[in-house]
């Protein structure tokens, strides 16, 4: 793992089968995490992210965006936006539920619309029920920068079960773990000598992968996640990633935005692998399906990334996640849009997001130029 520990190697912290938030309706339950009278559950311990505003039907969450989510060349991969929405996205079905209801996402999408910067603080994400039933909920969300631009939208479907918990008894405060030092989010990332960013856009990006691997190189996010590729191959990456208590959102399974970032990297990395030298990519999306739930401290999860489609400048992936035991727990797949000479611009000192929005909008102006032929 490294010289540098893992933050998933700590005690975790924060709230796990709080069965107080059951007692209450839902819209109540967040009101009381709002105001801080409920502690938050072990991913937002870890992460920062904390609703900031609650209504019948309607969510606010906000996450700093702090080093810790960079990669060691100081790009904010796109799956980070998928690890923060999931929390708005199930609170706004939330509010609308009686006490006694449980939900859970079955299904999560993500579109890309403008990269985090290092200039970036913040993300807010305004999430608002779509429909709210017996069994399904749907709700959507817009994320935002601390400056009100557009980064990203959303959609979910989440499963709702009865989960009966007596109002009227008195529950024990949960262990919240230990006080000290700060939360991971609040303390300063290792610092990772992992390339020169001078010599970045000469690199044969799969030579880079494997030298990673086999000299136990790391990013920032890795150290933050427990995340690790173990192999790649053309076109291909398999990554394991820990059944941490801190990815907990209160009950005893992984929280499913968590594990949309780890496959939105493992697809990352089986996209950059089929590059050659100066490239690199944006992704565009992500559609994530979960099958059943992962259960904490099962062992690790593995993470399997293959390209299923290999376009000059589109390419679409696919990834397959199962517990230790082999069971799948969700599917993904993932578009990403190729950016020829990015690395060569990323070593001359151009800024990520520069370099991705230009691309951007080269690629929508030429999709223009094509309809009006």
């Amino acid at each position: 793992m490294g010289e540098f520990p893992d933050i998933t190697d700590e005690p975790h912290r924060g709230a796990i089968g709080d069965l107080r938030a059951l007692q209450t309706p839902g819209l109540e339950t967040f009101r009381r995490f709002t105001y801080g009278q409920l502690p938050g559950p072990p991913i937002w311990r870890l992460t920062g992210m904390q609703p900031t505003e609650t209504g019948l039907g309607r969510a606010t969450f906000a996450m700093p965006v702090t080093p810790w989510l960079e990669d060691a060349t100081g790009v904010y991969w796109g799956g980070l936006y998928a690890l923060f929405a999931d929390s708005p996205l199930a609170a706004a079905i939330w509010t609308t539920l009686p006490a006694g209801k449980f939900l859970s996402t079955s299904e999560l999408n993500l579109y890309y619309v403008r990269p985090m910067s290092q200039e970036t603080q913040n993300m807010v994400g305004r999430a608002k029920i779509v429909h709210s039933g017996n069994q399904v909920g749907l709700s959507s969300v817009d994320i935002t920068d601390q400056h009100g631009r557009t980064l990203a939208f959303g959609s979910s479907r989440c499963i709702i079960t009865d989960f009966p918990v007596d109002p009227g008894q008195s529950f024990e405060p949960p262990d919240l773990g230990p006080e000290t030092p700060p939360d991971p989010f609040l303390r300063e990332p290792p610092e990772l000598n992992f390339a020169e960013l001078k010599q970045f856009g000469n690199q044969i990006p799969i030579e880079c992968q494997r030298a990673t691997i086999a000299e136990s190189k790391t990013h920032p996010v890795w150290h933050f996640t427990g995340y690790r590729p173990r192999e790649i191959d053309d076109g291909f990456c398999r990554a394991t990633i820990p059944s941490s208590p801190w990815f907990s959102n209160g009950n005893v399974a992984i929280y499913g935005g968590l594990l949309a970032w780890a496959a939105d990297f493992t697809m990352g990395a089986s996209v950059y692998s089929t590059l050659p030298a100066g490239d690199i990519f944006a992704t565009m999306d992500i559609h994530i399906r979960y099958i059943r739930p992962a259960a904490l401290n099962d062992g690790d999860i593995s993470l399997t990334g293959r390209v299923q489609h290999r376009g000059r400048r589109l390419k679409v992936a696919s990834c397959d996640i199962t517990n230790a035991a082999g069971k799948r727990l969700a599917m993904a797949t993932a578009s990403a849009l190729v950016i020829p000479d990015g690395a060569r611009q990323i070593s001359q000192g151009i800024p990520p997001e520069d370099i991705i929005a230009h691309a951007a909008k080269n690629v929508s102006q030429e999709l223009q130029s094509r309809r009006r032929r």
